[in-house]
């Protein structure tokens, strides 16, 4: 195991900063919105709300505090400003926020939806934090140091690698519909968030995903892949948090799993 790069204390303030952001700013919207406290941004089913915008101004104020000089792409900003998107090709310390993940729970009062930071420097994703703002419980990891919900080390089960059928799966890219059957339950939560924490917490095995959006993916594709698991773009391609061509990320518990359901993929749809 590499030395860690950043101390512990950073690890555990950016960790009170969500959980603190989440308890005083997000919670008390939760089944309390007004009407005109949520509006669309692309399109009918993309929302953001007052708590989405308040909860990514008080993260960032606070992350940068944090590390001085470190920037900051959140989610609501690059919907206002999608160049602030080249910060991540940049060799500084630069945070990547999702205010809200699965908004849409959110609003619709259903519990699948959590805080997302990843720190990101010289275009790698070093650290990453779900947070469930809702069961209080915080999934994180260090490149290189593992991945910890609070003293326990997580571990990606790779057992089920001989009988596919095993599988749980959420699938959200149009080459997985209709998913043949050699696997098992599909289970879609609406929240990558949520869907990183169960591929952790081995309740889900397999996820894919359509967009490369960095919120959404740059934190749990580290915790994934510190807890022992696989992921890459369907054209087999590493993941990096600048990568946002919309081309499909897969996730599995190894390999050999990934190439497996891969290879399930309608390839006219990919």
């Amino acid at each position: 195991m590499k030395p860690s790069t950043y101390s512990p204390a950073l690890r555990r303030n950016v960790e009170q900063l969500i959980k603190s952001v989440s308890k005083n700013t997000i919670l008390p919207r939760y089944k309390s919105l007004a009407n005109n406290e949520i509006r669309t941004k692309s399109g009918p089913g993309d929302l953001v709300t007052i708590a989405d915008e308040e909860a990514e101004c008080a993260l960032a104020e606070g992350l940068t505090a944090l590390l001085p000089g470190s920037k900051i792409v959140g989610e609501e900003a690059a919907a206002a400003d999608p160049s602030v998107l080249d910060l991540l090709s940049n060799p500084e310390p630069v945070w990547i926020i999702d205010p809200i993940d699965g908004t849409a729970n959110f609003v619709a009062g259903r519990d699948a939806f959590g805080v997302i930071v990843a720190l990101v420097e010289d275009g790698i994703t070093r650290m990453g934090w779900i947070h469930d703002p809702l069961s209080t419980r915080t999934v994180w990891a260090e490149q290189y140091q593992g991945t910890w919900i609070s003293d326990q080390r997580m571990t990606v089960d790779t057992r089920v690698e001989t009988n596919l059928s095993v599988l749980n799966y959420a699938h959200y890219h149009r080459a997985f519909r209709p998913m043949p059957s050699p696997l098992g339950e599909n289970t879609y939560l609406g929240s990558a968030a949520h869907e990183y924490l169960a591929l952790v917490e081995n309740r889900l095995q397999v996820s894919s995903f359509s967009r490369l959006s960095p919120w959404d993916h740059a934190a749990g594709i580290l915790i994934h892949k510190e807890a022992g698991g696989y992921t890459a773009t369907l054209d087999g391609v590493p993941y990096t948090p600048a990568d946002t061509e919309q081309r499909g990320i897969l996730s599995a518990p190894s390999k050999s799993i990934w190439d497996q359901v891969r290879g399930l993929a309608n390839e006219a749809n990919v």
